[in-house]
């Protein structure tokens, strides 16, 4: 089982760096959709991501027909084999998975929201699935319950060498669902992924902590590293 917790949902290079340097993000994902807004090529984006980090990055594969899909995502492999290439779990990029995967291809089954879909990927040996959550629930659908009934078939059939990826995550609240729903990983945006390490209940405590060491509220804290010896 993977290790990597944290995905950043991003292309943007300035917000990378910003989240890598904390040293809390274990992988990156895109989407074609972030890489359009970006306007630059797979292979730009890619340099950019590498530049700044060397662990797990995830693509898109695309394609009408599965040998579609299979020849995209062999180019992306060809990229970079460290690379994750994510391929819709549909009845085109489903019957994908196990040729890309025997290639040494690592397939990541993506935009799934039936928990069946989810099944059948595991089965195919995808190392990584992406559940949506947000898009779900946009629809009346609860994405949570659902990633719950793919980790419990999931344990109930033995697949265990699937990572279960919450995906489309809108705020923090979805990541708490998320993880105690059985979620091996979850894939955060920028936003909510500073959000994870803030709370208004946090800053006003540093405030009192501030005031309370320098007799001032002021950001410029100067504490002094030895006392002085009391006068007896």
């Amino acid at each position: 089982m993977s290790n990597v917790r944290i995905y950043l949902d991003c292309a943007e290079i300035d917000q990378i760096k910003v989240a890598v340097s904390t040293g809390l993000v274990d992988g990156v994902a895109t989407n074609p959709n972030k890489i359009a807004q970006s306007g630059k090529t797979y292979r730009k984006v890619l340099d950019e991501i590498r530049s700044v980090f060397d662990g797990p990055i995830a693509f898109q594969s695309m394609g009408r027909t599965t040998e579609a899909v299979i020849a995209h995502a062999k180019e992306i492999h060809a990229m970079d084999p460290g690379l994750a290439v994510k391929v819709v779990a549909d009845s085109v990029g489903l019957p994908a998975i196990k040729p890309l995967v025997a290639d040494g291809v690592k397939t990541n089954a993506t935009l799934i929201f039936n928990p069946t879909q989810a099944l059948m990927a595991g089965l195919a040996g995808s190392p990584f699935i992406s559940p949506f959550i947000g898009r779900a629930r946009m629809t009346g659908s609860d994405g949570i319950e659902a990633i719950a009934q793919m980790r419990a078939m999931y344990d109930a059939w033995g697949i265990h060498g699937t990572v279960i990826i919450g995906a489309s995550i809108k705020d923090v609240e979805q990541v708490i669902d998320v993880i105690l729903a059985g979620a091996h990983a979850v894939a955060v945006p920028f936003e909510v992924f500073t959000a994870m390490m803030e709370h208004p209940m946090t800053e006003r405590g540093l405030e009192g902590f501030i005031a309370d060491a320098t007799g001032a509220k002021s950001p410029e804290i100067r504490l002094r590293l030895t006392a002085t010896p009391r006068q007896v």
